[in-house]
């Protein structure tokens, strides 16, 4: 295991990629152009749902991409090339990942229980349909398949049976597979572990943030309005300097404001992150709050 992180985390810092590592919902959080949250596993079976949740929560929130990286499930080693799915999450190969961020090559071929499939452009079958005079039906029956097959795909964006596919670009002349979509978007969110995290967030609230909650990472809440605000709570002071420690590599990787929120705060401030009392957040102002966070970057 930590040898896929060591290669994972090398292709990443190769190609001029920020890093940080967790061990949460993800493992690695890699940011250039864009943020990437990564969760590595020798079998990628070992998925759990609820990882699979927080690493959306933490993507929606923090407009990152979230993927898993892998050398085998259950059954079979990962091929290179192929987007395999766990809970709606893309999974590569090791070899997969490295062709797209040493190399920019995103695979084109999705594996599911069904077969392979891929994403074809619409628009593209469409007109070369047009371009070479074929009614819908014809095409149909050249590929051998039944006309509402080529209807449906012209109509909207859906994933086609490999073979399927790649007969149509044969009598089209042209390409119609599309790359896969690695980078995905999700609308997850979270509930308050506790009702101190649930008092925070209502306090949060009252500020005018819109709130969200997350596990398995080194934040628990997102408050955010024009900024974003990652609030970190934490009741046991003997877990506060590694949860800060951790919090501060993360910061380092997503550039965003952070507070660590007590019950009791001796200093302003652990590790360059502003601290703040939990019963402050009643009477504190919104900027005034966002000027201490931004403290923190």
């Amino acid at each position: 295991m930590l040898d896929i992180k060591q290669q994972v985390r090398s292709f990443l810092e190769e190609n001029d990629y920020a890093t940080c590592e967790y061990h949460g919902c993800f493992d690695i959080a890699a940011k250039k152009d864009v943020l990437i949250l990564l969760k590595i596993l020798l079998n990628v079976d070992a998925f759990q749902k609820e990882q699979s949740k927080n690493l959306k929560i933490i993507s929606n929130n923090l407009d990152g991409y979230p993927m898993l990286i892998g050398i085998q499930t259950n059954r079979e080693k990962l091929k290179t090339g192929i987007v395999y799915e766990r809970f709606e999450m893309p999974t590569l190969s090791l070899e997969t990942f490295r062709e797209l961020i040493c190399n920019r090559i995103f695979p084109k071929i999705y594996r599911d229980k069904g077969g392979l499939y891929v994403e074809i452009d619409s628009e593209i079958l469409k007109d070369s349909r047009k371009r070479k005079g074929l009614t819908q039906r014809e095409l149909a029956e050249a590929v051998g398949i039944n006309k509402k097959v080529i209807y449906e795909h012209e109509k909207k964006q859906l994933r086609m049976f490999l073979e399927i596919a790649e007969k149509l670009e044969q009598i089209l002349d042209k390409k119609i597979i599309k790359s896969t979509e690695i980078f995905k978007k999700y609308e997850e969110h979270g509930q308050p572990k506790d009702l101190i995290e649930k008092a925070v967030g209502n306090n949060l609230e009252k500020l005018g943030f819109k709130i969200d909650f997350v596990k398995q990472s080194p934040l628990d809440v997102f408050a955010r309005e024009k900024a974003l605000i990652v609030s970190d709570i934490e009741v046991d002071k003997r877990k506060m300097n590694k949860r800060a420690a951790d919090l501060k590599d993360f910061i380092n990787i997503v550039k965003r404001p952070a507070l660590l929120i007590t019950e009791k705060a001796k200093n302003e401030e652990l590790l360059g992150i502003p601290l703040i009392e939990r019963k402050e957040l009643e009477d504190i102002e919104r900027k005034e709050l966002i000027k201490r966070a931004k403290k923190a970057i």
